[in-house]
């Protein structure tokens, strides 16, 4: 018998252009090593998901559409006047913030907020990838769809191993490595009840 693997479907970016859009999903990876310039360092990274309103696809069959999604890539948690966060913050509320207002900037009250994002195309090894170019408010008279997806906020701080257990792989690798998870579950982490694997008998 002959034994075939299958190639797998292909993966289709979400189409370039504007979009309206709502955020809905936020997650805090935690501190990780991230090298930049052969710099490497250790770094609080977040990463922010919108679900597309007007794109839907029907991904099962007798199901409903449901809109298409796209992510950020891993960002820093950072809101200096020249990170990726604040710019794309800013663009969503379409508000430039102080370095005071930003410092105490709540991302997490931009759940469920609508915004149009710019979605370009470019070339990787594994083919065209849809990125997030930038964000702005609604034009004034334009309005956003009630969003499908449940607005969600998983921070590794607080998460569950199960809600981690969950993430799409990259992003659970990323997190089981960060500092925070490592206090939380690894080797010599307290249990609840604040009892170590060290301090049980069996």
């Amino acid at each position: 018998m002959a034994l075939t693997a299958p190639v797998g479907k292909k993966f289709e970016p979400v189409p370039k252009g504007n979009h309206v859009a709502r955020l809905y999903k936020i997650i805090h990876i935690g501190t990780i090593e991230d090298t930049w310039q052969g710099e490497t360092k250790l770094v609080d990274k977040v990463q922010l998901t919108f679900e597309l309103c007007n794109e839907k696809k029907t991904f099962k069959d007798g199901d409903e559409p449901r809109p298409l999604a796209i992510s950020t890539p891993i960002l820093t948690l950072s809101m200096n006047e020249k990170a990726t966060l604040r710019k794309l913050v800013e663009g969503i509320i379409g508000t430039a913030l102080t370095d005071k207002e930003a410092e105490i900037f709540d991302i997490e009250q931009l759940l469920g907020e609508a915004c149009l994002l710019n979605v370009i195309h470019k070339d990787s090894p594994k083919g065209i990838r849809a990125n997030i170019q930038g964000a702005s408010p609604l034009p004034k008279g334009m309005t956003a769809p009630d969003m499908v997806n449940e607005a969600r906020s998983i921070d590794v701080n607080t998460a569950s191993q199960i809600e981690i257990r969950d993430l799409p792989n990259f992003i659970r690798e990323k997190m089981e490595t960060s500092k925070e998870y490592q206090q939380r579950f690894g080797e010599g982490a307290q249990a609840e009840g604040g009892v170590t694997k060290d301090d049980i008998p069996f």
